[in-house]
């Protein structure tokens, strides 16, 4: 359950112009953005208030104390941003709310500044959420997390008798968080993971060119 007094304590505010979207080198806030453009574009006017609303779960916890989890983590807060812009239009706000769903040592971590909050003289990450993400991954994410991301994906492979969505899965996020990988790399990565008796039958008809269908392909072996 979320921290109520933290939102309390950092005053939650319900008003404020549309943050910007900046090109950043970091994975995790890269696709932050992705999500944060996305929802700009879908997002409805206020007097569309009549619109369906849909139901999306609050975040699991973080504790700080697997770095793994740190990305799932700021997924679900995005996903929750996304399905109320109205409520987090604010930095402030998405700061609180993240916050509120922060325990152990990653809670412990910005327990000072919260605690003893000097007006005017606040951290960065306070009221701005991109600051705030760079202190939590910089603290509690994977100390490398692209060339963790480059690791996994050289290594991944599908085994026989597992899913072929899974894999397309893992891959396909293993790829959102690579830099400098085109099109044909990612397509010899994701051909040479595929166990021996799907590339049997891919063989015989031909390899596809392009990555999307070439996993059309394995999905339908």
């Amino acid at each position: 359950m979320p921290n109520l007094e933290l939102l309390t304590a950092l005053g939650v505010m319900t008003q404020t112009p549309e943050i910007p979207t900046t090109q950043t080198s970091n994975p995790i806030l890269a696709l932050m953005n992705a999500i944060t453009c996305l929802s700009n574009a879908t997002r409805h006017r206020p007097e569309d208030s009549g619109a369906a609303c849909t139901k999306v779960c609050e975040p699991d916890t973080f504790d700080g104390t697997d770095p793994k989890k740190l990305h799932e983590f700021l997924i679900q807060c995005e996903l929750n941003f996304r399905d109320r812009p109205q409520a987090f239009r604010l930095d402030l706000q998405k700061v609180s709310f993240a916050l509120s769903f922060l325990k152990g040592i990653a809670l412990a971590w910005f327990e000072p500044d919260l605690l003893n909050a000097i007006p005017g003289a606040e951290p960065a990450w306070a009221d701005d959420y991109s600051e705030f993400i760079i202190e939590l991954t910089t603290n509690f994410g994977p100390h490398d997390p692209v060339g963790n991301a480059e690791h996994q994906l050289d290594n991944l492979l599908m085994k026989d008798g597992n899913c072929i969505n899974k894999y397309i899965v893992e891959f396909n996020c293993l790829a959102t968080q690579v830099h400098g990988y085109r099109e044909g790399a990612l397509h010899h990565m994701f051909y040479s993971g595929l166990p021996d008796c799907i590339k049997d039958k891919i063989a015989h008809v031909g390899k596809p060119p392009c990555l999307v269908d070439l996993h059309t392909m394995a999905q339908g072996i």
